[in-house]
């Protein structure tokens, strides 16, 4: 299911997440600099259903922001199977992808900021379902 969201510029974090394998999480927040933020959450978060991420972008920059979740991760082979993004919306704009995932399943998220086919990616911060 796919909702977009308008956000006010400021808008409230969701949950900072764990950085690494170890530290798994079911709540995850990458952000790509102030304004460009991309989150995962494994519990319905407000009205949305299900396993879910979300992009946030609040600059006005040209640059649009898409988050990037891989489900059950290779490390250093990162494949995204879930995205959501801002791309060609003004900011601010949010955009989410909801699914159930199997409770534990691995995930990785990771930001990009998109423009053309120019793309800038994080590196991964790593969860669970």
């Amino acid at each position: 299911m796919k909702k977009a969201l308008t956000i006010a510029v400021g808008a409230a974090v969701l949950v900072i997440g764990g950085q690494g394998q170890a530290s798994a999480s079911a709540d995850i927040f990458v952000g790509y600099g102030a304004g460009s933020e991309g989150y995962w959450t494994a519990d319905p978060y407000r009205n949305l259903s299900g396993d879910t991420v979300m992009a946030c972008d609040s600059n006005k920059d040209g640059w649009g922001v898409q988050a990037e979740l891989d489900i059950n991760p290779i490390p250093f082979s990162f494949s995204a199977d879930r995205i959501a993004s801002t791309r060609g919306h003004d900011s601010p704009y949010c955009d989410s992808e909801s699914g159930n995932l199997k409770e534990d399943t691995p995930v990785a998220l990771r930001v990009c900021l998109v423009k053309g086919s120019e793309k800038k990616c994080t590196l991964p911060k790593y969860g669970s379902a």
